[in-house]
């Protein structure tokens, strides 16, 4: 925990709510620690814990004219970082059903069904695009124009075996890209389980 008093930190509010850049760079020093920490057991994701970092202090940067009025910013900290965290959970459970069909199934057959949000569809074409050229274009065959590995191999003139490659290349590499959301979408669920 931060070792200054508390008219220290009541100083450096005050000083905050007024403008000051120095008292947020002292606050977001002493404090940016404990948000990263939490913000890590809960994502598991060193980049995820900076974005959060950054995000907590623009909120309380953006607030600062209200700092002066308040008693404590160790909880005022804390609600801010649930908050966010709350908001994370919400944009990452509108994303959970298309992780949980690409992380549990090797065909993604029938993921269609699952993709009735276009929220669901940004994430996808987002990852798609990241294929290299072959992969993308057999993949799209596949799963939008709905044809057979033994069709594309024909139209792309290539085998039937080499179609199959491709997509399982490309099948991994989105489970790849899928995978570290997934794992934080779990992590933020037990932790707010750990608050209730």
């Amino acid at each position: 925990m931060p070792s200054n008093s508390s008219s220290d930190q009541k100083k450096l509010l005050l000083e905050l709510s007024q403008g000051s850049e120095l008292a947020f760079t002292a606050l977001y020093n002493q404090y940016k620690h404990i948000v990263y920490a939490t913000a890590l057991r809960i994502t598991k994701s060193v980049i995820q814990s900076e974005e959060a970092v950054q995000d907590v202090f623009l909120k309380i940067w953006l607030s600062h004219q209200n700092l002066g009025e308040i008693d404590s910013f160790e909880n005022y900290l804390f609600i801010i970082s649930r908050n966010h965290i709350f908001n994370t959970i919400k944009k990452i459970a509108r994303e959970s059903t298309l992780m949980t069909e690409i992380t549990s199934n090797d065909t993604l057959s029938d993921t269609d069904h699952g993709i009735k949000d276009d929220q669901y569809n940004i994430i996808l074409n987002k990852i798609v695009q990241q294929l290299p050229p072959q992969q993308q274009k057999i993949y799209k065959m596949a799963k939008w124009e709905g044809l057979s590995h033994q069709k594309i191999g024909e139209d792309l003139g290539i085998s039937t075996e080499t179609v199959k490659k491709h997509m399982a290349q490309a099948l991994k590499f989105i489970r790849h890209k899928i995978s570290p959301y997934m794992n934080m979408f779990m992590s933020l669920l037990l932790f707010l389980k750990s608050w209730l």
